[in-house]
């Protein structure tokens, strides 16, 4: 209690002093410029250093782009996403009743196929090689088994480029692969721990969700050396959506992150960070959380080794061939 409290007091007392430099932590625009694209920054990253040590930038209902101020929680394409560095995608999916069809939905407005979007992540992945992404599926609908059976068949069958194991991976095991990480509903892949609590995203003011996130953070610090760790930065309330929080709430999450960065006490890690409506900014100061010479590796060409072996051709998913099987267990 004493230690959140201190943080939070020194990224209070520092956050004017931080400001000028360190960018913004919101943006709602659509398009992102080419010069904040950092395709390949975990290239740096030592191949025998576990996935849950890297502090990795993600985003929250990562393609919800759409319904409406109270809805829509980003601003970016998940092509956009990728490019700009984001590495953990947090998406709900739901079975079609009469199709072997899953769609990625919030409540009840369709965004995209699921096929679709392992097919984006998988072109990406192909194409940089050093990079790995991680994959959050919550089930949802009235045919939530057969979704996850679905879900199954469909990674059965590109089985070189996704990571299931309970156990976390370490960077060699996870370049170019989808790591997917285990939901509160659907036990499929890498565990995590998860330091969200009943009511945390709940919006009450600015302060309260400062230290609500200093708190997930100083968790996430004691805990990311061996095991995944997801804070979540998002928070909505009566009448006030996921946009209206994120321009309050990510400039401060940004000066605390260069706070944090900065300090005397620079964390190893700090898991993963989820957020809507991010800032290349604030992705930026994520990233230097693993050390600022990866800030600029997405700049450099990747040289493969003489020995590099060619990279695996993903089988794009077709849904009308995926049929279910009765033996597999969700």
């Amino acid at each position: 209690m004493v230690i959140r409290h201190i943080i939070l007091f020194i990224f209070l007392f520092r956050m004017f002093t931080t400001a000028c430099g360190s960018g913004t932590g919101f943006s709602d625009d659509s398009k992102l410029n080419e010069n904040s694209f950092k395709e390949k920054w975990m290239q740096s990253i030592p191949d025998d250093k576990l996935l849950s040590a890297v502090t990795i930038p993600g985003t929250h209902e990562s393609l919800t782009l759409y319904g409406g101020p109270l809805i829509q929680c980003q601003a970016w394409t998940l092509e956009n996403q990728l490019n700009a560095g984001l590495r953990y995608f947090n998406i709900r999916v739901e079975a079609s009743i009469f199709h072997n069809i899953l769609d990625v939905m919030d409540g009840h407005i369709k965004h995209i196929k699921f096929h679709e979007v392992l097919n984006i992540l998988w072109e990406f992945l192909d194409k940089h090689s050093s990079e790995t992404v991680l994959l959050k599926v919550t089930l949802q609908g009235m045919n939530m088994k057969k979704a996850g059976k679905l879900i199954q068949k469909m990674t059965e069958n590109s089985q070189a480029k996704v990571w299931t194991k309970t156990l976390v991976p370490k960077m060699h095991e996870a370049r170019g692969k989808i790591i997917f990480v285990q939901s509160t509903n659907f036990n499929f892949g890498t565990l995590n721990h998860d330091t969200f609590f009943i009511g945390d995203n709940t919006f009450k003011d600015l302060e309260d969700k400062i230290q609500i996130i200093t708190k997930h953070l100083t968790e996430a610090k004691e805990n990311c050396a061996h095991a995944i760790v997801l804070t979540d930065s998002i928070a909505t309330a009566i009448f006030i959506g996921p946009k209206s929080v994120a321009r309050l709430v990510n400039d401060q999450l940004n000066m605390l992150i260069v706070t944090l960065k900065t300090g005397p006490d620079k964390p190893d890690c700090l898991g993963v960070i989820s957020m809507d409506f991010p800032s290349p900014d604030i992705i930026q100061n994520i990233i230097e959380i693993n050390g600022e010479t990866l800030s600029d590796s997405s700049k450099q060409p990747v040289e493969p080794g003489p020995e590099e072996p060619a990279p695996v051709e993903p089988t794009p998913i077709d849904p009308s061939q995926v049929e279910p099987e009765p033996k597999l267990k969700f």
